[in-house]
């Protein structure tokens, strides 16, 4: 059976990797609804606020916000709650 935190990292590992499209609506639809789906996990795993994840998703989806900065912001939260991801997970194509 996996940890919590194992669903953690690879929630952490799926949404930066699904960020990394310059714009959302190069993403299909099931990758929109998996990065969705991944950043409640992350949220929840990580106790994130409101504007940390669902706000910012939404921002980064209705064009607010760059991909790149959405990106740039998630890989915040998750450097300062200390998980490791694969390098070589991200770099996966989708």
């Amino acid at each position: 059976m996996t940890t919590p935190d194992e669903f953690v990292v690879h929630s952490a590992e799926q949404v930066l990797r699904f960020t990394r499209v310059d714009q959302w609506d190069m993403l299909s639809e099931a990758r929109k609804v998996q990065l969705g789906f991944n950043m409640g996990v992350l949220a929840l795993g990580l106790g994130l606020s409101k504007e940390d994840s669902f706000v910012a998703l939404t921002d980064a989806r209705e064009g607010r916000t760059s991909m790149a900065a959405f990106r740039k912001h998630l890989q915040d939260v998750i450097a300062k709650s200390k998980i490791v991801v694969d390098q070589d997970k991200l770099s996966r194509p989708f």
